[in-house]
This record gives structure tokens, sequence and C-alpha cells, in this order.
């Protein structure tokens, strides 16, 4: 019984909670502001508005997801309206993935209804324990990705 509570109280156990719950409020908050995208889509778009006109590699390494992951994302955003695939210049076995006008208009609310979950997730939680917060979770990041 000990090592359950050990794990449940663990960073990695902790960590995907957050995350889960995070995840949850923010595809609250879409459904409310009628932003009809996916987490997943979320995250693709947001590295899109940071850098419009990424490869799909481009977009797997930035967004640290699988290949096939990005695939089915990137389908099911074509398919929405949100983004388009276009001929690379130079290199034509790869496609540039673009945003469209509908993928661009959204990112505004998108990123006040994500900036508002942030605020909310860390309320009473001071300027330095949030910056050490910030540090931790950066070198478990590091450490997942050697």
């Amino acid at each position: 019984m000990e090592k359950l509570n050990n794990q449940r109280n663990s960073s990695s156990s902790l960590i995907s909670v957050a995350s889960r719950l995070l995840s949850s409020h923010l595809q609250q908050a879409f459904a409310v502001k009628n932003i009809d995208i996916t987490i997943e889509q979320w995250t693709l778009l947001f590295y899109l508005w940071e850098k419009d006109g990424q490869t799909q590699r481009e977009l797997s390494i930035t967004s640290n997801k699988e290949k096939s992951t990005i695939t089915r994302q990137i389908n099911a955003m074509e398919k929405r309206g949100l983004i388009e695939r276009q001929s690379h210049p130079v290199d034509k076995r790869n496609n540039i993935i673009v945003l469209t006008e509908k993928g661009k208009s959204i990112k505004t609310e998108a990123l006040e209804a994500a900036g508002n979950i942030t605020l909310n997730s860390e309320l009473g939680v001071s300027d330095e324990d949030l910056e050490i917060f910030k540090r931790v979770l950066k070198t478990i990041i590091c450490n997942l990705t050697k």
C-alpha cells in the first residue's frame, strides 16, 4: 500500500493529473468560446502561430509529437479549414503546413482562453515557487528527452 501512495504522490503522477486537468479545462474554455478545435490541434496551431509554414517534420520536432500523430491532426485540421498543405519550394517530397485565414482568426481567442486557464491554475503560487517549478519541469523534460 505504501508503494501505491508513493507512486500517487510521485512527480510523474502529479504531472499527469495536472496535464489532464489543464487539458480538460482548456477544452471546456474552447467550447464556451465556440472554438472548434481539440487540444492536440491547439498544440499544433500554437506552434504554427509562432512560425507559420513549417514542414510536418519541423512540427513533429517543435511539438514533441510522433509524425503519425501529426499526420492525423493535420488531416483533421485541413478538413476543418484551419490549415492547408503547400508544396515545398525546394523539396517536392515535403509539404509546408500553412495557416488559413480561419486558422489565423481563432488565435486571439484561443490564446486568451489558454492564458486564463494558466492564470487560474497558478493562483496562490508565489512567483518564486513558480520559477522553481518551471525550472524543475524543464529539467525533467530534458532528462526524458535524452
